[in-house]
């Protein structure tokens, strides 16, 4: 594990989190899509932890969810997410 990632509470898989990318059912404009990927893509293309390819965060909400999701999409991508949720460190 990286030195920066060592106190993060919680990681998941970044491929995972990759093909959460799917979940969001709401239409977006293009530029809402974009920024959604934008997201997605800097965390499970740049910004996993090069040894063991986990995402490390604290804050899902913060960190991981798209701000630009309606609602419904935000609870739906929270719960899909929470399912590969791994707790590192309490």
């Amino acid at each position: 594990m990286e030195e920066r990632n060592r106190n993060k509470r919680f990681r998941i898989e970044s491929v995972y989190y990759e093909s959460s990318m799917l979940e969001p059912r709401d239409d977006y404009s293009q530029e809402q899509y974009e920024e959604i990927a934008d997201l997605v893509g800097k965390w499970s293309s740049f910004d996993l932890d090069k040894t063991d390819a986990y995402i490390y965060f604290d804050d899902l909400e913060k960190e991981l969810v798209p701000s630009v999701l309606t609602p419904a999409d935000r609870k739906r991508f929270i719960d899909y997410l929470k399912k590969e949720i791994e707790i590192v460190n309490e």
